[in-house]
């Protein structure tokens, strides 16, 4: 059901976030001279100042939200000092537990471990976002609708992995030898983050491909029937979810009790529209080259991700990996694939579907509270 009960909290960032769109607006009057990851002008450098300024602190200040106040009430618990801190613990795949105990020696307020892990994971991904988009104010404005900022604030360790592997984005766009390695390495860095990283080392050979191909309706449809199967399956499932940082949800009944949900499936519908609309214009996406066919690919298989994930809603944290690659996706069909006369078309309907999805599904922020801003309270409905 789409709710339009607006938080205190929800009216500050869609205030902000609409008021940083119309300076990328502007932004794009003064670019430099530089050129962006896809050959486009660089807006004025604002463009991504005013979002870093505002996200971040907005988001590091919080107190609630999703797995916040464990993070919190776990760094409480740790000792004053002598927490371990050495390499060992990010080897072993706890980056985590490493920034976590180094924060702890120095200090007891679980609020510094917020904001650097929340910076950790926002800063990368609006840099990219502002490296790779075209329009930026479009990006902006998924980051929020689309769930970045909100999914962030409730599963922030995985967030941060994403982060890290974002920062090897080049390596995946690029056609040049070696590539893969030096991609890889990021991968591998954001595994000690969070082990599901490890699944973009197949997505990288996934995705590069060209796209439109029978594989990706095989993918397709494999996503379907999986979601229709799924029960059959479940039981060889669980025995591979046993193996990874996902063990305790195979343990303690997740799949098999149905106290659990599926995601819904107007994510995957949502996700559709602009695939739909670039195979359309297909051959106006060719411009684009293969970076175009990459992030085609990427968009394709959050859709069947997406599918999935209406079996569970646990499914869909894979997509997390690769939310920005669809926002800028996104962004670049309504520059490209959409003809001149039609864009404003697109971009009212991009907005208002996004939004709505943002009141109906995504992640919602009206359990924001702060020690650092006035509490939250309803204004209007």
């Amino acid at each position: 059901m789409i709710n339009f009960n607006f938080d205190f909290y929800e009216i500050v960032v869609w205030v902000a976030t609409i008021v940083m769109c119309l300076v990328a607006v502007a932004a794009r009057s003064v670019p430099l001279k530089a050129q962006g990851g896809l050959g486009q002008p660089l807006p004025n450098p604002i463009a991504v100042i005013l979002p870093l300024a505002f996200y971040v602190p907005f988001a590091g200040l919080r107190k609630t939200i999703g797995d916040t106040f464990f993070y919190m009430y776990s760094f409480e618990n740790l000792p004053d000092e002598g927490n371990e801190v050495n390499f060992k613990l990010i080897i072993d795949g706890n980056m985590f537990s490493f920034i976590q105990n180094f924060l702890r020696n120095r200090t007891d307020d679980p609020q510094v471990l917020i904001f650097v892990c929340t910076a950790l994971a926002l800063i990368p991904v609006l840099i990219i976002l502002y490296l790779y988009s075209s329009p930026f104010e479009m990006s902006i404005f998924l980051f929020v609708a689309y769930g970045y900022l909100g999914g962030m604030m409730d599963g922030m360790r995985q967030y941060m992995a994403a982060a890290i592997a974002l920062l090897g984005t080049r390596f995946l766009f690029s056609m040049k030898r070696g590539s893969f390695f030096k991609y890889a390495v990021f991968v591998l860095v954001a595994y000690c983050m969070h082990s599901s990283a490890l699944i973009l080392l197949l997505i990288y050979f996934v995705v590069r491909r060209k796209p439109w191909t029978i594989g990706f309706y095989v993918i397709l449809l494999g996503s379907i029937i999986v979601t229709v199967c799924f029960d059959a399956i479940l039981p060889s499932f669980l025995g591979v979810l046993e193996e990874t940082s996902y063990s305790n949800y195979a343990q303690n009944g997740w799949f098999t009790n149905g106290t659990e949900g599926g995601s819904s499936l107007f994510r995957a519908v949502l996700t559709a529209a602009p695939i739909v609309v670039a195979y359309l214009n297909r051959e106006r996406m060719n411009r684009l080259g293969h970076i175009g066919d990459i992030l085609i690919n990427i968009s394709f298989l959050s859709m069947a991700i997406y599918i999935i994930a209406s079996y569970n809603w646990i499914f869909a944290r894979v997509a997390i990996y690769l939310q920005a690659y669809f926002i800028i996706f996104t962004g670049w069909v309504i520059t490209y694939a959409v003809k001149p006369k039609d864009r404003a078309i697109y971009t009212t309907g991009t907005v208002m579907a996004f939004f709505l999805y943002s009141r109906f599904i995504s992640y919602q922020i009206y359990m924001y509270q702060s020690d650092y801003f006035l509490p939250g309270r309803k204004l209007f409905r």
